[in-house]
């Protein structure tokens, strides 16, 4: 088996932060029906920065922390399910904002909130192909673009914020993913309209179906958990964190309890960002590697679950 290695980690969320007072006063709502129902306190919320901005902050922080030269990066990886626009890509403009070299393959992808652990294992097989390249992951979303802040079952969950790694090929590494997607045909789970054809506009805000998507995201990553755990042949307390998607407390903590997944193999931030989307992730693992809980050797799973509808769990080592 071969891998990846992550060489650095950024990560960037807008300077506003919107509470669950501030919102009530936007909406029906409060702080006591927020927190309990999703283990969310506050948001951070772009006031005037695309999707775009927060990747560059992000992987300008990642690159410094990794010390390589950019002529090195030869992918370039967004996830996103709010770019600036339709094409070009957010990771083209990216390229430019961060003078990247002409030999860069870059180009974004959507699985939305199981975006980064798509992302990592579209880079493994790259990297795998062209080890003298690194690749740069992105995962970034500025979701408040895209929601109705009249709608209570929305826009209390989502934030803004980016987090990036760059990563190397490492033939002695091990990396193993279980990744699934089930096609929601008629979007009834949740969705964000699209272009239009004449005269049929929606609005272009994301909407849900709470108890479906509640229902969907504690069963799913279990299967994917499970499968990664079966090909390993380990348990899971073989792992050192599992670091979920932050969609909801809840969620979480229902996992958690089917799958006898102890506090101190978790690590979560759900109550400062809300649901970053495919953001999430990179987001904790660059607080994680800041604060030194990240070692050598750490044995770790990154389990996502979003729209699609999509799912996965991808096993790597620090």
């Amino acid at each position: 088996m071969s891998g990846i290695d992550i060489l650095g980690t950024g990560c960037y969320v807008p300077e506003y932060t919107l509470s669950n007072d501030e919102l009530s006063t936007m909406v029906d709502t409060s702080d006591e029906w927020i927190y309990p129902r999703t283990g969310i306190k506050n948001r951070h919320i772009s006031k005037t920065e695309n999707t775009s901005e927060l990747a560059r902050i992000a992987a300008e922080r990642a690159i410094a922390d990794s010390g390589v030269s950019k002529e090195d990066i030869g992918f370039i990886i967004v996830a996103t399910c709010s770019a600036d626009h339709i094409m070009p890509s957010v990771s083209c403009m990216l390229q430019k904002l961060l003078d990247l070299p002409e030999h860069v393959m870059a180009f974004d992808m959507n699985a939305a909130c199981t975006g980064f652990v798509y992302a990592m294992s579209i880079a493994n097989a790259m990297l795998a192909t062209r080890p003298d390249r690194l690749a740069l992951v992105i995962g970034a979303e500025v979701f408040s673009k895209m929601l109705d802040y009249t709608d209570r079952s929305t826009c209390i969950l989502f934030g803004d914020g980016a987090g990036a790694v760059v990563a190397r090929h490492n033939p002695r590494g091990a990396l193993q993913e279980a990744i699934f997607s089930r096609g929601d045909a008629d979007a009834s789970h949740i969705y964000i309209p699209g272009v239009p054809f004449a005269g049929r506009q929606e609005p272009p805000y994301c909407k849900m179906s709470g108890q479906d998507v509640f229902k969907f995201a504690v069963e799913a990553p279990i299967q994917s958990m499970k499968q990664i755990l079966a090909d390993l042949d380990c348990t899971i307390a073989d792992m050192d964190y599992v670091l979920f998607h932050q969609a909801n407390a809840r969620i979480i903590a229902s996992i958690c309890k089917r799958l006898k997944i102890k506090d101190a193999q978790l690590y979560c931030n759900i109550e400062e960002y809300g649901n970053t989307s495919a953001a999430s992730i990179p987001i904790m693992l660059d607080e994680m590697n800041r604060k030194g809980l990240l070692k050598k050797g750490h044995k770790l799973l990154l389990v996502g679950f979003g729209a699609g509808l999509t799912w996965g769990t991808l096993y790597m080592e620090w």
